[in-house]
């Protein structure tokens, strides 16, 4: 009897850096960027009771804002506002490629003034050119107090492929719409080179395992023979004993 048993095993490895790179460049390139961002404002303990009883407010609203050159951003400041520093935390690598798709940004902006209110406009660039993602409410500075920063985490959603990317923050003064400060790449290492992308982007490598069995004439019944074969031999193998009554 002649048996045929064949196991195949497939798999099939599918890597986000060749085959879906390829595919979303196509299908998100003119997709519209969308960052969402979550905005948390510090207040120094003295100064909780003035800043609770003042309700939030915007200025600016993100669509009417465009994309701006450094040179641009960096012409306007004031001797009476500046940044102290700036810390990125960069977090959500779905397909381990070391680009993340979201992060965190904290800032903290001094002022010689015992309380100054403005705002901030948040940018992400190459090459020295930066688009905005994000503008605060309204907020207060002061003085030199670093009990007064802001913590913005960003989620990137869609239209921002793989690459290292500049953060750039213009300070705005809210009473008069005045840019007074600036910091970004060229004045804080931590903005430089965020290897960021949005979720569209961050999608993590599949694989499909595909088991497959082929059997032949190999059925039910071979099965059966097989055992009992095994079974008659077994028992012809058995010592005879011979009991001889006297």
């Amino acid at each position: 009897m002649k048996s045929h048993i064949t196991h195949h095993l497939l798999i099939t490895a599918v890597f986000a850096s060749l085959s879906l790179l390829t595919a979303q460049t196509l299908a998100t390139e003119s997709a519209v960027a969308d960052i969402r961002v979550t905005e948390t404002v510090r207040v120094p303990a003295l100064n909780a009771g003035h800043s609770a009883n003042k309700a939030a407010r915007k200025k600016v609203e993100l669509a009417s804002l465009s994309g701006k050159t450094g040179e641009q951003l960096r012409t306007t400041q004031s001797v009476d506002y500046w940044f102290y520093d700036a810390w990125v935390t960069l977090y959500n690598d779905r397909d381990y490629d070391g680009y993340f798709s979201a992060f965190d940004l904290e800032f903290d902006a001094d002022t010689n003034y015992y309380r100054a209110p403005v705002y901030a406009i948040v940018y992400l660039g190459t090459a020295d050119y930066y688009e905005p993602f994000h503008v605060t409410d309204v907020f207060d500075l002061y003085g030199d107090s670093s009990e007064d920063g802001v913590l913005l985490e960003n989620e990137l959603i869609t239209g921002y492929p793989s690459n290292d990317y500049d953060i750039l923050i213009e300070l705005i003064d809210a009473d008069t719409d005045l840019h007074v400060a600036t910091l970004d790449a060229y004045s804080d290492a931590d903005l430089s080179y965020q290897s960021i992308e949005s979720s569209d982007y961050d999608r993590p490598v599949t694989s499909e395992v595909v088991i497959e069995h082929h059997g032949g004439s190999w059925g039910i019944g071979a099965s059966v023979a097989l055992l009992l074969m095994v079974f008659i031999r077994r028992k012809k193998a058995l010592p005879v004993s011979t009991n001889i009554n006297k």
